[in-house]
């Protein structure tokens, strides 16, 4: 799960997207983000 910092979208993503598909925003700008698991708060 990647993370942009310029629109906050998430991306579904095994490795690192070349870009933001949602904003174009540069690969540099996509965080991290640890994949939240589902039923579990």
């Amino acid at each position: 799960m990647w993370k942009c910092a310029e629109c906050g979208a998430a991306l579904e993503a095994r490795c690192k997207p070349g870009k933001c598909k949602n904003c174009g925003a540069a690969k540099d700008k996509l965080n991290k983000e640890p994949k939240e698991i589902k039923g579990k708060k």
